[in-house]
């Protein structure tokens, strides 16, 4: 509404300006989130909850499948 388009012209135009679909961003988003979070030390379930995923096994999944990684990986070394 703020910016005056349908939700059906917003997700027409997102992936002609972003070359990826609203729900690929989405995910991508929610997933540089928990990673942020894993590098600063949070667990792997309070980096799901926090970026919103369903638990530590919905974040673990999409990272290896995006990532290609673990999210212990992920992490920093301390």
């Amino acid at each position: 509404r703020r910016v005056h388009l349908s939700a059906s012209r917003f997700l027409a135009l997102f992936p002609r300006h972003t070359g990826m679909p609203v729900r690929h961003y989405v995910l991508w988003r929610r997933l540089l989130h928990a990673v942020t979070l894993l590098q600063q030390g949070q667990s792997v379930t309070a980096a799901a909850h926090a970026a919103g995923f369903a638990d530590a096994s919905h974040l673990s999944r999409n990272v290896r499948q995006v990532l290609g990684a673990s999210p212990s990986e992920i992490r920093l070394p301390s």
